[in-house]
Order: C-alpha cells, then sequence, then structure tokens
C-alpha cells in the first residue's frame, strides 16, 4: 500500500526536446472510496494530468498500471524511458 503521498517520475523521449522528464503527484487522501483512483488534471495552459488521488488501500502496482493506461490512450506509451513511483 501507499504510505504517504509522493510523486511517479517518467521520463520521456521527446522528439522536439530530446529526453524529457516531469512528476505527477500520487495524493492519498482519506475521504474518498478506499479502493479509488481518481485523475486529477490541470486547467491552464492546457488540459493535462497532473496528479492522481488514491485511496487508503491502493497499492503502488495499481497506480503503475493506471499510469500505463492512460498514455497508451493517449498514445504516449511507446515513448516512454522509465517510470518510478516514490511514495
Amino acid at each position: 500500500m501507499i504510505t504517504k503521498s509522493g510523486a511517479a517520475l517518467i521520463e520521456m523521449n521527446c522528439p522536439e526536446h530530446g529526453l524529457e522528464r516531469f512528476k505527477i503527484k500520487v495524493i492519498k487522501k482519506y475521504n474518498v472510496n478506499k479502493e479509488s483512483i481518481e485523475p486529477k488534471f490541470r486547467t491552464r495552459p492546457y488540459h493535462e494530468l497532473s496528479g492522481v488521488i488514491v485511496g487508503k488501500d491502493v497499492r503502488e502496482t495499481e497506480v503503475r498500471r493506471y499510469l500505463t493506461d492512460y498514455f497508451r490512450e493517449a498514445g504516449m506509451f511507446d515513448k516512454i524511458l522509465s517510470m518510478k513511483i516514490q511514495c
């Protein structure tokens, strides 16, 4: 289980910039369903994933699977070089 809030560190091969690194926050909340995983999007300057809100019984493998599915649907999974979850 995830013991505290943390981040997913992602390294991606970008054709325009080369190697790109960014973080997606993993926010643990107690006032949501204990098995839920919900995306948190930033709205400005563009609509993009900034974090993932998780319940208290969610494991790191489930967060990794959720992010993998998200990037696969967005068509960016083949560009990802590594994904580490620090919690």
